[in-house]
């Protein structure tokens, strides 16, 4: 790797957590909780028995560390870790209202772990493999400190329904990508929305026997107004202040407006439904 592309990827890892360290006041905490439900559900997958180690990738508020904990019970032990730095402190508090001894959050990056080798029984990885800049390290050191017939657990979205496409095509009239370099070109890109792609992920990190669940849930946003909120709290924040500091505010204002004409046509009388397309991913190290 050059200088300039490790420089690139650092600097995409700080803009990351910029982004989530901002959005963690409000992440998962409003309208429908949609990442502790899934959160809930990647555990639930991994079928993690008592008095299990367990490393929690890019944490978050929670949403899959509270639910590996309940698992584990006080003979195993949770680790959280996160790049973001507020939500690391927004997490920490949490972890000791619980009143749990044998869990903890902890400012790390998932591409350097200071873990020694072999040291949990299941890593999850709930929406961040797609995240790091360079996956594999980052799927190196998470096979690194599991253990031997280990699981890695992780959640990715799945293709997205094409009622839901506007919010791309929208985001792309203000913010379009630009033309990738001639070395991009010839890049594969990481495939996280099919099973297969998510095979092949797995096998090139030297895990076995990979078992994809899909799911499509369904939440429902009780208003435009909420909508909005909750697109601050997470990773979308990161294109909107994109926007905002590029277009300037009347820029917003306009994407506002223009979604919000989009979401009308969406609603039902109960409010906004939308379906979130998951794949969960189930492999283990040899």
């Amino acid at each position: 790797m050059t200088d300039q592309s490790h420089s690139e990827e650092e600097e995409r890892k700080l803009r990351t957590a910029g982004v989530f360290s901002r959005a963690a006041v409000t992440y998962d905490q409003l309208g429908p909780r949609f990442f502790s439900i899934l959160g809930h559900r990647l555990v639930e997958l991994a079928q993690i028995p008592q008095g299990s180690t367990v490393l929690d990738v890019a944490s978050g508020r929670g949403a899959s560390l509270f639910a590996a904990a309940e698992k584990v019970g006080l003979s195993g032990r949770v680790v959280g870790i996160d790049l973001a730095e507020g939500m690391v402190e927004a997490l920490m508090p949490e972890t000791c209202s619980w009143g749990l001894a044998n869990v903890e959050a902890r400012l790390m990056d998932a591409e350097d772990l200071s873990f020694p080798d072999s040291t949990f029984d299941y890593v999850l990885c709930g929406f961040c493999l797609f995240f790091f800049p360079n996956l594999d390290r980052a799927l190196s050191e998470m096979v690194r400190v599991l253990k031997p017939h280990g699981r890695l657990v992780s959640s990715t979205w799945g293709k997205e329904e094409s009622q839901w496409k506007w919010v791309d095509d929208l985001l792309e009239s203000y913010l379009p990508e630009p033309s990738p370099s001639p070395e991009e070109s010839q890049r594969s890109s990481p495939d996280f929305e099919t099973p297969e792609g998510m095979k092949a992920i797995m096998r090139g990190a030297g895990l076995s026997g990979a078992r994809i669940v899909s799911d499509t849930p369904e939440f429902t946003y009780a208003s435009e107004e909420e909508w909005w909120s909750i697109q601050w709290s997470h990773g979308m924040r990161g294109y909107l202040e994109r926007i905002e500091a590029t277009l300037g505010n009347e820029a917003l204002a306009k994407f506002k407006t223009q979604a919000f004409e989009t979401l009308r046509g969406l609603k039902s009388h109960d409010g906004i439904h939308q379906r979130f397309p998951v794949l969960y991913t189930v492999a283990s190290k040899p």
